[in-house]
């Protein structure tokens, strides 16, 4: 009678949706023909079984800064995180796709879409194209 109750209560073992280890990089890292300045941005998402990384780079900026509070749902993609810049807090809010990063970022100067291809390698030192993939407006 026990065996059969502790049957019934089983539940069936359902196979867990997770992303695979690795680093994934999102960037629209490039250079102005004109001036030779760096523009863009690049965000290094780190999976781990012993947790997650972050970093974010803004062109601006001097090195890569660790993002805090990262939350990163394996079943939607969906992904938040924060990072202190040298302009103050970013706060960021998305997808984290197979081809891209797509989502909102909020500063001082209030929220701002955007859309950063996934990448293999850096494209900081490649001139920038006259489209924008990243920031769909633009930036301090």
């Amino acid at each position: 009678m026990a065996f059969c109750i502790l049957m019934a209560e089983a539940a069936p073992a359902q196979a867990r949706t997770a992303w695979a280890s690795g680093t994934f990089v999102y960037a629209d890292l490039c250079t102005l023909p004109q001036t030779g300045t760096r523009s863009g941005q690049r965000i290094t998402l780190r999976r781990s079984p012993n947790g997650n990384g972050l970093t974010y780079e803004r062109a601006e900026q001097r090195g890569p800064r660790a993002a805090a509070d990262v939350t990163l749902d394996d079943a939607t993609k969906a992904i938040r995180f924060a990072v202190e810049t040298e302009v103050g807090p970013l706060h960021f809010q998305g997808v984290a796709g197979a081809d891209a990063l797509t989502g909102t970022f909020e500063d001082e100067a209030g929220a701002h879409a955007v859309s950063l291809p996934r990448v293999l390698r850096s494209h900081a030192h490649e001139a920038c194209h006259g489209d924008t993939t990243g920031s769909i407006t633009s930036r301090r």
